[in-house]
């Protein structure tokens, strides 16, 4: 209960400071300053997104530099940066294509729409995988089995109706009655698909319960290594030599505003780029 209200207070708190925030720029049809949202630096939704979009620079010592600008405001939950564009004019952000929804609008990059179809042909370039990672020594029975069925064909339809392209075989999954606890945690981005997978997951095995905790990629890596959880939600690639991962389905990064934002409907990627980069910081100069 003080977890939930402490989420609660600073939820109230982030939606006030934005609804306060740069409100007397917005005239339809006038220009008007961003307020460039980006997640926080755990998060394997930034990390996807800075890579692919070009804000990644390396120096000599081959050290990785996020080149975000430093007056971006930072949100550590998809369901808060959701409710922070829903409420600020200005605000544009990134999300998880499986988060989208009508509270906020998706804008096309180089003329493309975020969805199924325009992944698989490859046409919208901001895309990523989905992956469970675990500790091949360490896995259990129940979780091979949960990753057996993630893959399988019987899991492909709850997969794809959150608008990613599943990555599954064509065998059909065939339940071993197995008994026992799984508890995954990791990207919030995968919070929303995982459960449903988990929730089908149980109903083919009466016995068993999954427990699903989102924070971010890291983290959930991190309690993968540490023995604390069975699996972890991770939205990229995995680069830890020490641990395994399962890819099930890609991903589409889309970039979200206002429903109110008139101006901006459309980004070239260098566009994007800009904006992030802190280059491009009033819609008059997109022109």
């Amino acid at each position: 209960m003080v977890k939930k209200l402490l989420l609660f207070l600073s939820t109230l708190i982030l939606l006030s400071s934005c609804s306060g925030k740069n409100q007397n720029n917005v005239i339809d049809g006038k220009n008007f300053d961003l307020t460039v949202t980006s997640r926080e630096d755990g998060s394997g939704t930034r990390k996807s997104f800075v890579e692919q979009v070009g804000l990644v620079k390396e120096d000599e010592k081959g050290n990785h530099e996020d080149m975000t600008t430093d007056n971006s405001m930072v949100i550590n939950s998809t369901n808060g940066v959701l409710k922070a564009v829903g409420v600020d004019k200005t605000a544009i952000a990134y999300v998880s294509l499986t988060a989208l929804d009508d509270s906020v609008k998706a804008v096309k990059i180089d003329g493309i729409s975020p969805n199924k179809d325009s992944i698989e042909s490859g046409a919208y370039k901001l895309q990523r995988p989905f992956g469970l990672a675990y500790k091949k020594d360490t896995l259990t029975d129940l979780s091979k089995d949960f990753l057996t069925y993630v893959k399988s064909k019987s899991a492909k339809k709850l997969i794809e109706e959150d608008g990613l392209l599943a990555i599954t075989n064509e065998k059909e999954y065939k339940s071993k009655n197995l008994k026992g606890k799984l508890t995954i945690t990791g990207s919030s981005s995968l919070s929303s698909v995982v459960e449903k997978l988990a929730e089908n997951y149980e109903k083919l095995n009466k016995d068993v319960e999954v427990e699903v905790l989102s924070n971010e990629s890291l983290t959930g890596l991190k309690n993968v290594k540490d023995g604390v959880v069975d699996i972890a939600m991770i939205s990229n690639k995995l680069e830890d030599k020490n641990l395994s991962s399962e890819v099930f389905a890609i991903d589409g990064i889309a970039i979200i505003v206002n429903k109110d934002n008139k101006e901006i409907n459309n980004l070239s990627l260098k566009q994007l780029r800009d904006i992030y980069k802190g280059e491009i910081t009033n819609t008059g100069e997109l022109r």
